[in-house]
């Protein structure tokens, strides 16, 4: 059987290299890896897209393409999280991390070529790992009941406390705020609208994609605009980026192996994904590594890491698909789809009726994997000039594209206004301490962890809570590797604070001076709003299923809430030390701000593109003649006309004439 297997692997390997499918298979990537940088365009959106092409292919080709697609979208989001610290995927969060400080010291090019070689690398493992092991993978992904996946969820959730060491009690409640954004809409127990406040758009809910986007995008635009230079960061053209790249690849083969085979496994689990094998692979690298505090400072491992992990899912995610017929991710249920639309259904019988289609479409997602780094060095180098453009230019190009990108996912101006709420929110997060990432993570798990508690407490109806909960084998390691998790950052923090001299520890002392600190607010506004949700949950959710979760979600917000506060008011009072400069730019701030939502305002009346090229040309305008003070000249107004005209042009042309999105007309376009 073994022969026969690896028979049918090479005949897939000549067939997958025949001209005409690797011409496909490069145009695949391309369009996955340009389609992943753009906020808004998920990996599940760029396959959808590319997938009615494929319907006149023959069938081995259009699977190619379609691998090939899923491979480079999954890369892409890389690229935007390292110049510009926007993740252009939810899984490429954790990239950032690293990868935009390493922009930030001039190493943009090494970071970019770090993570393409880790994504290859990653891709390649998890293929490899699917080739050899998808029948036994399938059957332990089977063994994963509810009560499995609800502990791995909550495992991933007490990385945050060793994600931020001496901010734990503020890294967790930004992740219940997280969670209990996941709550709003129809919950998963009874089919119930909760927390909608008779708003009928809100039964859908938030969209992963587009809360990201405005967590990361909008909010890393309005903190850009707070420092002093022109341009993001230096782009200095280092020599040997991408031999320095290849080097670190090898230096940490065994790392990014053992990553790569993790994440292929929780690629196999219905409902993780790439985002869930990321942050899991980041925080358990750092937690083991020598010198974990290098980690978030520009460690390039710390680039390498979530890449490799989050594109090994790819191969992952395909387990079930081929070997059960069931879809690992949304990505997968796509894949399903550009299968039976060629005549063929997922499952077993594939590797009976269509072995040859199957393996030639598995090796062709090794040969992607290698060729996407030849692709991506290519886009790599032309993105890299991104950090030539001032980012007066940036500033309002980002932010007009994350408006679109959100447009675009389901086609719903609310998605608009909630991308600029939720980039608002996490800028006043950052500014006191309350890191998005975490937000982004609740986001992420909590629907995860609502579904398997809930399905889990239905199926204990016909056997003990406890032996599902507790006593399973599956439930009783991950509830040691949360332990283990939860345990180890709180000795090190109490390890640290005991090894303090006495004259070093500042005793606590209630301030009320701290009662007007912006976090001390901050912290009583998400109190307050947790409270109120609380009573909405518990007056108006009639379903006890559908009541239980955000209960205990909002419950907890409301406790961790006044502990968090009671130790910010006990806090040293510092004097304010804003500069008259920041308080400038902070005003510069709130005007961008204003200008987007006006911009947005304007759309069913002026019409989509026509408001956002208003938007950059008034932000534009802003920067030139009222933020630095230039004089009033006819050429500074024609150049920013054309800069304006070009960037939304462009946008036009790529949503509207190719990606086939059609936003709001009014009296324009």
């Amino acid at each position: 059987m073994e022969t026969d297997v690896l028979q049918l692997f090479v005949a897939g390997i000549f067939n997958a290299l025949t001209p005409y499918n690797l011409v496909i298979m490069v145009i695949g990537l391309a369009f996955g890896i340009i389609g992943g940088m753009l906020p808004g365009i998920a990996v599940v959106t760029a396959i959808a897209l590319f997938l009615p092409f494929t319907f006149t292919m023959p069938p081995a080709t259009a699977l190619i393409a379609l691998g090939a697609v899923y491979s480079g979208a999954t890369y892409g989001g890389a690229d935007a999280s390292i110049l510009i610290n926007t993740p252009g995927q939810p899984s490429s969060v954790m990239t950032a991390l690293d990868g935009y400080t390493m922009t930030l010291r001039g190493e943009a090019e090494d970071a970019l070529y770090a993570a393409l070689l880790a994504s290859a690398f990653g891709g390649i493992i998890g293929t490899l790992v699917l080739l050899a092991f998808f029948k036994p993978l399938a059957n332990v992904a089977l063994k994963f009941g509810s009560e499995s996946f609800f502990w791995m969820a909550i495992f991933g959730l007490s990385t945050l406390v060793a994600m931020y060491p001496g901010k734990v009690l503020k890294t967790v409640l930004a992740g219940i705020v997280g969670i209990g954004i996941s709550c709003v809409g129809m919950d998963f127990a009874g089919g119930e609208p909760r927390l909608t406040f008779g708003y009928y758009p809100l039964v859908r809910g938030f969209d992963l994609v587009v809360l990201m986007v405005g967590l990361f995008s909008i909010s890393q635009m309005l903190k850009v605009i707070e420092e002093s230079e022109d341009y993001i960061a230096q782009y200095d053209r280092r020599p040997g980026a991408f031999r320095r790249a290849w080097r670190a690849l090898l230096g940490h083969k065994w790392v990014l192996s053992v990553v790569s085979v993790g994440g292929t496994f929780i690629g196999t689990l219905p409902g993780a994904g790439g985002t869930v094998a990321s942050i899991i692979a980041y925080n358990e690298a750092k937690r083991w590594d020598k010198d974990p505090d290098r980690f978030g400072k520009g460690a390039i491992d710390g680039v390498m890491i979530p890449e490799a992990a989050n594109n090994a899912c790819v191969g992952g995610a395909l387990v079930p698909l081929l070997a059960l017929g069931i879809p690992g991710s949304a990505s997968a249920a796509v894949m399903i789809g550009g299968l039976l639309a060629q005549g063929i259904a997922p499952g077993p019988s594939m590797f009976s009726q269509n072995a040859g289609i199957v393996y030639t479409f598995i090796a062709s997602l090794c040969i992607a994997n290698v060729a996407m780094v030849p692709v991506g060095y290519l886009i790599a180098k032309v993105c890299a000039r991104i950090l030539d453009v001032p980012k007066a230019v940036i500033v309002p190009s980002v932010i007009t594209l994350s408006c679109l990108g959100a447009y675009a996912m389901r086609g719903s101006m609310m998605d608009v206004f909630v991308v600029l709420a939720a980039g608002g929110l996490a800028y006043l997060f950052l500014k006191v301490d309350l890191p998005p990432v975490a937000v982004a993570l609740g986001v992420v798990l909590g629907p995860i962890i609502e579904e398997n508690m809930i399905t889990t407490i239905s199926r204990a109806q016909a056997s003990s809570l406890m032996d599902l909960f507790v006593w399973s084998p599956l439930s009783l390691v991950f509830i040691f590797l949360t332990a283990f998790s939860l345990a180890l950052p709180v000795w090190m923090d109490w390890k640290h604070h005991k090894a303090r001299p006495e004259g070093e520890r500042i005793p606590r002392k209630f301030s009320p001076a701290n009662l007007y600190r912006l976090d001390s607010l901050m912290i009583m506004a998400i109190t307050l709003v947790c409270a109120i949700l609380l009573y909405e949950t518990i007056t108006n959710v009639e379903n006890p299923d559908s009541r239980l979760f955000p209960s205990l979600v909002f419950g907890s917000g409301i406790v961790l809430g006044l502990l968090v506060l009671a130790f910010t008011l006990c806090e040293p009072h510092k004097a304010s030390s804003t500069s008259p400069l920041q308080r400038h730019k902070h005003w510069v701030i709130f005007q961008t701000f204003c200008m987007a939502l006006a911009g947005c305002a304007l759309v069913e009346f002026l019409g989509f593109y026509t408001s956002m090229f208003l938007t950059m040309a008034v932000m534009l305008l802003h920067n030139t003649f009222i933020e630095k003070q230039k004089p009033f000249s006819w050429k500074r107004i024609l150049k920013i006309a054309a800069v304006t005209f070009i960037v939304i042009g462009v946008q036009y042309l790529a949503f509207d004439k190719i990606i086939a999105v059609y936003p709001p007309s009014g009296l324009f376009i």
